[in-house]
């Protein structure tokens, strides 16, 4: 059975429309919605700086003074167009962090849900590290809190842990934050650019071992829930149990009499 986190994030953009310039009447806010979906995809092929509102508006069919009437610049509809793969995926994350509990199944959770948004959303990716994080108004933007109310949900995980004892009272939490957002973006860069591609599950397994190693205290952090890993525990103990079983079945054996 699917659950909303099996879904692929899509832009809301009728309720993103809501944001536009001007009084909200329906044929408005349907209008605002085409020119969002519109920016959409031509920044997606041509980057924001290279896309004009020019060609936004003739998409849309309408002339380059109206669009600006419902988005003033074209970083504003950038801002709505971003605003869009944000919102449906913080509800998301929302809806799925609620269901668990504990340190390993939100980390890893989160990790998981994070490499697919690579994954599912290759271009929006690219255009939020290329054009968006690296303008020095993005700590200023809007889109720098929704990004702070997205990664807050791993900055709540370390903070039950601490409250639950599972990770020491001192962890960093702003630390954990960059080891593991930073981390998962650079082993995307390739697939983001299609030179590389990743076993979503897998990856996602691995990641969460190597973050808890580094922030379980000593003597729980060799501790692995990852069905490879507790497959290989069981391997190991199958093949030490069967050379025990053949050292007993052969002290147990009658020694043959010797002969003269």
């Amino acid at each position: 059975m699917k659950s909303v986190m099996d879904k692929p994030t899509e832009l809301d953009t009728e309720a993103l429309a809501t944001n536009a310039a001007g009084k909200q009447t329906p044929r408005r806010m349907r209008r605002a919605a085409e020119i969002i979906n519109a920016a959409r995809e031509t920044f997606l092929e041509k980057g924001f700086e290279r896309a004009s509102v020019s060609e936004i508006a003739a998409k849309v069919g309408v002339v380059e003074g109206l669009l600006y009437s419902y988005f003033p610049t074209k970083r504003d509809l950038l801002n709505e167009v971003l605003r869009g793969m944000y919102e449906p995926l913080i509800r998301e994350m929302e809806d799925g962090f609620s269901r668990l509990q504990g340190l390993r199944s939100r980390m890893r959770f989160l990790v998981w849900r994070h490499l697919r948004v690579y994954v599912e959303d290759p271009g929006l990716s690219r255009l939020v590290l290329h054009e968006v994080r690296t303008r020095p108004e993005y700590f200023n933007s809007a889109l720098h809190e929704l990004h702070v109310r997205y990664t807050a949900f791993l900055m709540r995980t370390v903070r039950d842990a601490v409250a639950h004892g599972e990770l020491p009272a001192d962890t960093d939490g702003e630390m954990v934050r960059g080891v593991v957002y930073g981390g998962i973006e650079h082993r995307m860069w390739g697939v983001l650019f299609g030179r590389d591609t990743v076993n979503i599950e897998a990856a996602a397994d691995r990641f969460t071992d190597m973050v808890l190693r580094g922030i379980l205290p000593v003597g729980k952090s060799q501790v692995s829930s990852t069905p490879a890993h507790a497959e290989s525990i069981r391997d190991d103990i199958d093949r030490r149990l069967t050379r025990l079983e053949k050292i007993v079945a052969a002290g147990a054996a009658p020694r043959r009499k010797k002969t003269s």
